[in-house]
């Protein structure tokens, strides 16, 4: 564990430093803080509702990039500059290294998350304090009251769905010999899992392609009950279930990974 822990400081190094994700990281807390100013575009949902629909948006899309990219970049370059040789010349064995440098880039999407969800906590409470004060400091009928336990926990469950989608690029790397090859495959694989949650949202009947991509690729619907929290409040037994589905997909992700790892020459 020692040595999973210090690879996994070190990635997180690296991937802090790098200039790609502070970008994205920037362009989404921007993103997330111009959601009130966006309210003229909103076609009548709640303005509330538009706010937080805003960050997590800007959560789902940008977290995306960043568990990709990061994911692919450090560790294609531990490959391509050779150092993975000098990490496993020491006693650290394959499970060792793919968690460690899953950990060190879910410490790089936790930062993300943090900084998404507390732009949108503002946004969220600025928003609602102008539309009390013109409304004569009362609560207007039918506005809805943000539950910040529940978006604390949304948050959560976000940052487990963003390691989900880098556990999956990490086991595409440990298979693939090309950071292009690894970045492309890890984007169709995100592709594939979006659009059979579109294909649930607009009413589709499932057919059995897409019962098996739902078996073998993340499940982005358990993860979107989550959104439901952050008016509604917490539902323990889905909150629980989502992290339970998150945890076992990323340690067999993690497991599959370590396997190709230790069937590669180095």
């Amino acid at each position: 564990m020692r040595n999973a822990l210090l690879i996994a400081s070190n990635t997180f190094r690296d991937a802090m430093r790098q200039k790609l994700l502070l970008l994205i990281v920037f362009i989404a807390a921007i993103l997330a803080g111009l959601s009130k100013y966006m309210l003229r575009f909103d076609l009548g949902h709640e303005k509330l509702k538009f706010v937080f629909d805003f960050g997590s948006g800007a959560m789902t899309f940008f977290g995306a990039l960043i568990a990709v990219t990061a994911t692919c970049q450090l560790i294609h370059s531990e490959l391509d500059n050779r150092t993975i040789i000098t990490l496993l010349s020491k006693p650290v064995n394959f499970v060792q290294l793919a968690f460690g440098k899953l950990l060190g880039v879910c410490g790089a999407l936790a930062v993300f998350a943090i900084i998404v969800t507390a732009v949108t906590c503002l946004m969220l409470a600025i928003t609602e304090f102008e539309i009390i004060e013109r409304a004569g400091g009362k609560i207007p009928e039918g506005l809805l009251n943000p539950s910040w336990s529940g978006i604390a926990c949304w948050a959560l469950i976000q940052w487990f769905k963003l390691a989900t989608v880098a556990s999956v690029a990490c086991a595409i790397c440990a298979a693939s010999s090309s950071l292009m090859f690894s970045v492309i495959t890890s984007f169709m694989v995100l592709a594939a899992t979006m659009a059979r949650s579109a294909n649930i949202w607009f009413g589709s009947d499932e057919n059995l392609a897409t019962q098996l991509t739902g078996y073998i690729l993340p499940n982005f619907e358990i993860f979107a009950k989550s959104e439901l929290f952050a008016f509604a409040g917490v539902n323990a037994m889905t909150f629980a279930a989502t992290i339970a589905y998150s945890c076992v997909y990323i340690a067999a992700c993690c497991g599959l990974a370590s396997w190709l790892f230790s069937k590669r020459e180095f």
